[in-house]
């Protein structure tokens, strides 16, 4: 069965840009493996992100994920079965939260600001397909 996992956490510490590249290169690499698909939106603080894939090793991801200590605050926001993948173009894309509109966070949540933790789950998936359709460069 498929599924689709997204999560909010704050960084533990400042992350560079650098950070981040290596993370996803790794991300890239190990999601390839296991036929994980999904995105990461970050803005220097908060990290969104959306996981698909196979139960259990969606799963496994988010057990380790829970454990890592470059994040806090780890805060699933929506877990639900899935037909077909929203991002299987990609074994983890990255999109800058700090490179869109204060607007769209205003339309998806609560604030002009980018707060995951804030977002219902409607949110959540809402703010995250208009980044994977909307801001194909952000």
């Amino acid at each position: 069965m498929l599924v689709k996992l997204i999560y909010a956490s704050t960084a533990t510490a400042a992350v560079t840009t650098q950070t981040v590249n290596a993370i996803l290169q790794v991300a890239q690499q190990r999601n390839a493996l296991r036929d994980l698909t999904g995105m990461l939106v970050f803005d220097h603080q908060y990290f969104l992100q959306a996981i698909e894939g196979e139960r259990q090793a969606v799963n496994d991801l988010l057990a380790k994920l829970m454990l890592d200590p470059r994040h806090s605050r780890v805060t699933m926001l929506s877990y639900a079965p899935i037909e077909v993948r929203s991002y299987a173009e990609w074994s983890m894309e990255f999109k800058s939260a700090a490179a869109v509109s204060k607007s769209l966070f205003l339309r998806h949540g609560c604030s002009s600001r980018f707060e995951p933790h804030d977002l219902s789950e409607a949110g959540a998936l809402a703010l995250m397909e208009a980044f994977r359709v909307s801001f194909p460069e952000a």
